[in-house]
């Protein structure tokens, strides 16, 4: 239950066997590759594959395009059924012989040339309902175009008016004895007419036409409107009928979804591989490689080496430095810590000369989470819950992982359920050994006792580090005298309060003095000038004060239970006068019940996630904790279809 142990190694291979080791390299999965620079020796340069990661690009994208186009096609998984199939799990091995069987090329120029004829058709759907909207207003005239011209004194035009000057602009014109106007059609902006003027008539009628917004417009078509409107139209349904016959030849191509799926993961992993070797360097014909290997796959990685490599190759390998920075973090723990890595990620991986805090802060957060729930209904519904999903649905390693870090937090809440005896708040009545309503005393005590047992816990973490690193005189400094500070003065004010022994009283105030004369003295100890060392002592003891503020932290544990088990019982409160109200009271009661008792669950258990956190990060973290390791890379890339595996 630690940092996985790691071995340093350089390998020296021949360039012309790089492609070949690097996909033996990729199934075995257990490599990490140092970035390394050529620097400004001549005979050294760094290798780079940019030319080669954009045509990959290029495909990737080709692939997901494919992807996206199918997709639609194939009907869509319940959610439940989706997460009861999950993803297929494949070793990288069997994702490279099917994606190799998989004529990509022809596939996708297939389903290309296909969406580019349905694209040509509905550009040119666009085309021609761009040109019957110009031609449908005036699909009521009854003559061709080419007849409405000129004809002796008579003048024919064709134009808009706006709707707001239609009865107007009608009135005007029958005003004019030989003149006149017919209306075609109108829409929501504008009427269309087709005008005739007499020449003798001309300036009247012109600026009737001028003070109505008359517009002129060309009719561009040959014949009758309506006709060349109906051939459009017709036209229209044509295109759409071959539109989906080509829909219906995309659709048949749906079966061929896992296989794009597949010929893309098979694609991410070849650029993941292949960008690998950006980190190497190399002579004319020598690649040097820099990297780690958990130690327990050392004997394997030779095994590979000698297989891949005969033995064309030189390899020194040895223990990692403790305090190399560069050593990637892998993290192993069973299956009850395991769950908990994810908190640990989220604030920052270990660094290889630290320890792994996720066994250390696991039972607290356990302990804390339960507390802060503390109701048997809701740690039932959560355990039953996350039990089910993991025995029956087919999840990846991270959803796996969340679920049964839930699930434990569900085991964590029914027995703290126990201990207050909240079943759903007041539901049923079970004996409690602490009511938080009521024992507020008792969960004060209980709060900070808890508090007090993570802080000293979290000190004696970093006393241990010291130990280790064979620091005793660090550990006493830093640990030693702290303990008795914060130790000292927590008893001596318990017996002050509770009027214990004149004895504790004076032998707790002695070791809390000894334990600040002590912080004062060797506070500033890194500093030259005696001047710096006590001023940085006195300062180092004023840390004292957050120790307190940490200590009154924990008293979130004591405010979360109450309130989450004061609106439980308050909902059931009002559920209890509901159901008193007949058959429409008890489906109401039910409905307020079910609905507002899960809302209640969901807001108790993020308030408890958010928390814990908080308490781990800033009340135990900064004791003994810094972080900034780098996680280990994986030459698999993590897939959203498949759960992909090395060998």
């Amino acid at each position: 239950m630690a940092i996985v142990k790691m071995s340093k190694f350089n390998l020296f291979t021949f360039d012309s066997d790089r492609s070949h080791l690097l996909k033996k390299l990729q199934k075995f999965n257990e490599v990490h590759f140092n970035d390394l620079e050529s620097g400004e020796d001549d005979y050294l340069t760094e290798i780079s594959v940019s030319d080669l990661s954009i045509e990959l690009d290029s495909e990737i994208a080709k692939a997901k395009w494919a992807i996206d186009l199918l997709k639609d096609f194939v009907e869509k998984k319940g959610m439940v059924e989706a997460l009861k199939e999950g993803n297929k799990n494949l070793t990288l091995k069997e994702l490279t012989t099917r994606a190799q069987n998989f004529d990509f090329k022809l596939n996708y120029e297939k389903l290309f040339t296909l969406v580019e004829e349905r694209n040509s058709l509905e550009q040119r759907i666009l085309n021609i309902e761009s040109n019957l909207s110009l031609l449908k207003p005036w699909e009521n005239i009854k003559v061709p175009v080419s007849e409405l011209v000129n004809f002796g004194n008579i003048v024919i035009e064709t134009g808009t008016v706006p709707n707001k000057f239609e009865g107007i602009f009608f009135e005007e014109v029958g005003e004019l004895k030989l003149s006149y106007a017919e209306k075609m059609s109108k829409d929501k902006n504008y009427i269309y007419v087709v005008v005739y003027y007499d020449l003798s008539e001309k300036e009247e009628f012109l600026e009737i036409l001028k003070r109505n917004g008359f517009v002129n417009v060309d009719i561009k078509t040959e014949g009758l409107v309506g006709d060349k409107v109906n051939s459009l139209e017709n036209e229209i349904e044509e295109i759409k009928n071959k539109i989906d016959l080509i829909e219906k030849e995309i659709e048949s191509n749906k079966d061929k979804l896992e296989d794009f799926q597949i010929y893309y993961e098979y694609l991410r992993n070849n650029k993941l591989r292949i960008e690998s070797s950006e980190n190497f360097i190399k002579t004319n014909k020598i690649d040097i490689i820099e990297g780690y290997v958990p130690t327990s796959d050392k004997d394997s990685l030779i095994e590979l080496l000698d297989e891949v490599l005969n033995e064309n190759y030189y390899i020194e390998i040895e223990d990692a430095d403790r305090d190399d920075p560069k050593v990637p973090i892998k993290l192993k723990n069973n299956k009850f810590v395991s769950a908990f890595e994810s908190i640990t990620s989220m604030y920052a991986m270990p660094k290889y000369n630290e320890i792994d805090p996720t066994p250390l802060f696991a039972p607290f957060y356990f302990i804390f989470a339960g507390i802060m729930v503390g109701d048997m209904g809701y740690g039932l519904l959560l355990f039953l819950g996350t039990l089910f999903a993991l025995k029956k649905f087919n999840l990846d390693k991270g959803k796996r992982q969340m679920l049964t870090f839930l699930m434990y937090l569900g085991i964590s809440t029914i027995l703290w359920g126990l201990v207050f005896g909240s079943f759903f708040g007041d539901m049923l009545e079970l004996k409690s050994l602490i009511n938080p309503s009521e024992d507020y005393i008792e969960m004060i005590i209980m709060s900070l006792t808890f508090g007090g047992i993570h802080i000293i816990f979290a000190l004696g973490i970093k006393g241990y580090m010291n130990l280790r690193d064979k620091k005793p005189l660090d550990a006493l400094f830093d640990v030693g005298f702290w303990y008795m500070a914060v130790i000292g003065a927590v008893v001596a004010v318990m017996a002050f309060v509770l009027k214990l022994s004149p004895m504790i009283f004076n032998v707790s105030r002695i070791i809390m003095v000894l334990g600040m004369v002590g912080i004062v003295l060797t506070g500033g100890r890194a500093e030259k000038s005696k001047a710096a060392k006590l001023g940085w002592g006195i300062y180092s003891l004023y840390g004292i004060t957050s120790y307190f503020s940490d200590f009154v932290s924990y008293l979130r544990l004591m405010a979360l239970a109450l309130s989450g088990s004061f609106i439980a019982v308050a909902l059931n409160i009002i559920v209890r006068m509901l159901v008193g109200k007949g058959i429409l009271g008890i489906i109401a009661g039910a409905f307020v019940f079910i609905v507002f008792q899960l809302f209640n669950m969901f807001l108790s258990y993020l308030s408890a996630y958010v928390h814990s956190a908080r308490l781990t990060y800033v009340e135990m973290f900064n004791k003994f904790y810094d972080g900034g390791g780098i996680p280990f890379k994986s030459l698999i890339v993590n897939s959203k279809y498949f759960n992909i595996e090395g060998e």
